[in-house]
């Protein structure tokens, strides 16, 4: 397991940094840490935090298509000779930085409670394993930050901060130790990430 351990250690801290400065090639190398970390979930029994990893792959694999593709809805469209707006075409586009308004802040707290009370109380029924609501609340947090990241929302920051410190007891609990320190790490990238991401942020606004 150390070595595994190590291997996807590897490829996730890779992923935050790129993710941290904004560099498409994240999501790629994300795919790989992911999938090498399901296996480490299931071997540890945190089977929320393992089926977690499908649902990265999938948002990988979406946030990997969104940084190339992405449109901003403040560009300027073509106009026909009829003063009709015609339909742009998908194109490399740099997607801004933004932030969660109040609706969309409350929309965020209330999906994680409610993945949470659903998630841990499937682990809890269901599963073998001896942490499943704070197992739960992690995944879930680890999640909704996911999303916000692939819609490079700033706020993504602030949840990942959060779900790291509590992954790395979580980790150290399981005798995790190479993963338990990899958060620590993780810890100190997402608080980078979050100071970098609102200085440009800032900068976008002026």
């Amino acid at each position: 397991m150390t070595l595994i351990e190590l291997i996807s250690s590897v490829f996730l801290l890779a992923c935050v940094i790129l993710s941290a400065v904004r560099n498409i090639w994240t999501w790629p190398i994300g795919i790989i840490g992911v999938s090498i970390f399901f296996y480490i979930c299931y071997e540890s029994k945190l089977y929320a935090d393992m089926w977690l990893q499908v649902v990265f792959l999938v948002q990988s694999i979406y946030g990997w298509y969104f940084w190339i593709y992405g449109t901003d809805k403040n560009a300027v469209h073509s106009v026909n000779e009829m003063g009709e707006v015609l339909d742009t075409p998908l194109k490399k586009v740099e997607v801004p930085i933004r932030k969660l308004d109040l609706k969309e802040s409350i929309i965020a707290l209330v999906s994680i409670l409610i993945l949470i009370v659903i998630v841990g109380y499937l682990s809890e029924t269901y599963t073998d394993t001896d942490v499943p609501y704070l197992d739960a609340t992690v995944a879930s947090m680890s999640l909704v930050a996911n999303v916000l990241l692939a819609r490079k929302i700033i706020d993504n920051w602030v949840l990942w901060i959060i779900a790291d410190v509590m992954y790395v007891g979580l980790f150290y609990y399981k005798e995790l130790y190479i993963v338990s320190g990899l958060y620590v790490i993780f810890l100190v990238i997402a608080t980078m990430g979050f100071l970098e991401w609102r200085k440009e942020w800032r900068l976008q606004e002026v």
